[in-house]
C-alpha cells in the first residue's frame, strides 16, 4: 500500500509543471535546419509583428551588453542602432554560449533568422535562443 502510494505522488509531481517553467516566454518550434528560401527584408520585418518568419539583410552593427540584466547580445540589421528602423535579433545571456561570440561572428554579416517577429518600443526584433536560427548567406 505505501509502494503505491508514493508512485502516486511521483505521478502527481510529475504531472504539474513548475513555476519557472510556466514564467518562461513561449517556445517557438523553429525548423532544425534553416532555409532563406522565402525570407523577407529586415525592412518589412515591421509588417510581421506576431508571426514567425524569416528576415534577412546584413548585420550593421553588434553590442554585447554584458552588465545589463540579462546581458543580452543585440544584431541590429540593416541599420546600427539607435536608428529606429532597425530591424534586432536580441540573444539572451542563456542562450549565448551556443552562438560562441555573436557579437563578432555576425558583424558585417549577411544572414538570415528565422523565429517568432516581436517589437519593443517600436524595433521589430527576433529574440534568436539556439544557432540553428540564424544562417550567414554571406
Amino acid at each position: 500500500m505505501k509502494r503505491v502510494a508514493f508512485l502516486c505522488a511521483i505521478a502527481v509531481v510529475v504531472a504539474i509543471p513548475s513555476a519557472t517553467a510556466a514564467t518562461r516566454a513561449p517556445s517557438v518550434n523553429i525548423q532544425a535546419s534553416l532555409s532563406c528560401s522565402g525570407a523577407v527584408s529586415w525592412q518589412k520585418a515591421g509588417s510581421l509583428i506576431g508571426r514567425i518568419a524569416t528576415i534577412q539583410g546584413r548585420v550593421a552593427g553588434t553590442r554585447y551588453a554584458g552588465s545589463s540584466n540579462g546581458s543580452p547580445t543585440f544584431l541590429n540589421v540593416g541599420v546600427d542602432y539607435p536608428n529606429p528602423s532597425r530591424f534586432t535579433v536580441l540573444i539572451w545571456v542563456e542562450n549565448r554560449v551556443a552562438f560562441g561570440r555573436p557579437e563578432v561572428r555576425y558583424r558585417g554579416r549577411t544572414i538570415c533568422v528565422r523565429g517568432l517577429v516581436t517589437s519593443y518600443q517600436g524595433v521589430p526584433e527576433i529574440v534568436a535562443r539556439s544557432a540553428e536560427q540564424i544562417k550567414i548567406i554571406r
